[in-house]
């Protein structure tokens, strides 16, 4: 995949064709290096984190963009402000969560090509702030230590 056709299909993920505008997916046409239907499992993922609590829950697709909020019962034991903040916190890990994968993919997508590994990666974490797996399992848990630090689950 082009540089380019990378760049296209960002900006186009999530425009729900409003501007009568291919979809990303179709951007990609005949560069794809996987089938459509592969590729639409893809872009639908989605990535869901939720809190030892289980009060609350992020989920987002595959570009980090918020899909969903879930909320228990008990989630009306906080109050609004410490929903909200557990909300924007979690919704926040969700996004990189989401991320972290298309990171991976793309690696992956590289590799096949005969790109280095390591260089891509770093170049996808350095140069165009996508996070590695490995970078949001390490905030996770550093912000899962910070927040709920005497969870066994965390």
């Amino acid at each position: 995949m082009t540089d380019d056709a990378t760049r296209r299909a960002a900006w186009e993920d999530g425009d729900d064709d409003r501007d009568g505008g291919a979809s990303a997916l179709d951007a990609l046409g005949e560069y794809s290096p996987v089938s459509e239907e592969e590729a639409d499992q893809v872009l639908a993922a989605l990535f869901t984190v939720t809190n030892p609590a289980r009060t609350v829950s992020a989920t987002a697709a595959i570009g980090g963009r918020l899909q969903q909020i879930a909320l228990s019962a008990n989630a009306t034991d906080m109050t609004e402000a410490e929903l909200a903040e557990e909300i924007c916190v979690l919704a926040d890990l969700a996004r990189q969560k989401a991320q972290a994968a298309q990171h991976a993919v793309i690696v992956q997508q590289m590799r096949s090509m005969g790109h280095d590994s390591v260089m891509t990666s770093g170049f996808l974490e350095r140069d165009m702030d996508l996070p590695s797996p490995e970078t949001v399992e390490a905030r996770r848990a550093e912000v899962f230590a910070a927040r709920y630090p005497f969870d066994d689950e965390a």
